[in-house]
């Protein structure tokens, strides 16, 4: 009895396997693996039909996003003329912002400048601001981005 449930099990194992494998068909009377080229099962002589025992597997078809805030929205894409990006300046502002470098790439040298001045009284705190002015760069979206800090006649636009 033990040697039959292990050949039961074996055959179950083999019969979830044949459904993938292209290179094997199963009997449809008594479940054994048949080679694909074979036309008779070798265990009970059923003649074999030309298809195949399993089927193929849908294929992935993505679709496009219908929202336009989506395909326009990438933070690495320029704004406008002056082609700065948003996603360029959130790097800056999180990673050197203490140095006012995001200031400096938006063409304000003045706010630049400040920057350096406030994290050099502060003791760095002031680095702490431009951090948290990254991380908004990434939350706004590319309209409010120029709108606020490249189109904006402000020297020092903060938030």
């Amino acid at each position: 009895m033990r040697g039959r449930y292990k050949g039961g099990r074996v055959l179950l194992v083999i019969k979830v396997f044949c459904k993938f494998a292209p290179m094997n068909k199963l009997c449809p009377k008594c479940g054994t693996v048949v080679p694909d080229n074979s036309n008779f099962c070798s265990h009970c002589g059923c003649e074999m039909s030309s298809q195949r025992s399993y089927q193929e597997p849908p294929q992935y078809n993505p679709q496009p996003y219908g929202n336009q805030y989506y395909d326009n929205n990438n933070p690495f894409n320029s704004c406008g003329p002056e082609g700065k990006s948003r996603g360029v300046a959130a790097l800056l502002a999180i990673f050197i912002g203490a140095l006012g470098i995001h200031y400096f790439y938006l063409n304000k040298v003045a706010g630049g400048i400040y920057t350096i001045l406030l994290c050099l009284i502060t003791c760095g705190l002031w680095s702490f601001i431009t951090f948290v002015q990254g991380i908004y760069f990434l939350c706004i979206s590319n309209a409010e981005f120029e709108q606020k800090f490249v189109r904006n006649p402000s020297s020092f636009p903060v938030f």
